[in-house]
């Protein structure tokens, strides 16, 4: 049997498919967070875990408690002589780091996107960089003199 153009087309339109063949997955099996699972095997509470990452993530969490550990190795007066908390002082050095060149990014991309809004021939566009320079300027002055 010979198809005719329009059977190939079909044929060809029909086997793109924009949904899944089948429709099915297991409910509430687990859950994952980037390559982590949480599921009833690793956890004890899983629904728990997951309202709590609602809330707080887990780089928040390991992040305030490297802090306070950092501060406590601090205090130690052996602490530069002791591997383990030069390490801890060392990890919290390279995060901090971390922190602050994406912060310096940030503030170049919104420079960027700023000198883009002023520059541009859209009337909205200038409204638009003229609001955000109004309350940049109000969060700087508001800013307590410390920080200045």
């Amino acid at each position: 049997m010979t198809d005719t153009p329009l059977d190939a087309f079909t044929r060809s339109w029909t086997s793109m498919a924009l949904a899944p063949q089948k429709l099915w997955q297991s409910i509430n099996s687990g859950w994952s967070f980037g390559n982590v699972t949480i599921n009833e095997s690793n956890s004890s509470a899983p629904q728990t875990e997951q309202a709590i990452l609602a809330q707080e993530s887990y780089g928040r969490q390991i992040g305030k408690l490297l802090d306070a550990v950092d501060l406590l190795v601090k205090q130690q007066p052996d602490w530069k002589q002791t591997e383990a908390f030069e390490e801890v002082d060392q990890l919290k050095t390279k995060i901090d780091g971390v922190k602050h060149d994406l912060a310096v990014k940030r503030i170049e991309q919104l420079r960027s996107d700023l000198d883009l809004l002023r520059l541009s021939p859209d009337a909205a566009d200038k409204v638009q960089h003229d609001a955000w320079m109004v309350a940049l300027r109000k969060l700087l002055d508001d800013m307590p003199d410390s920080a200045n």
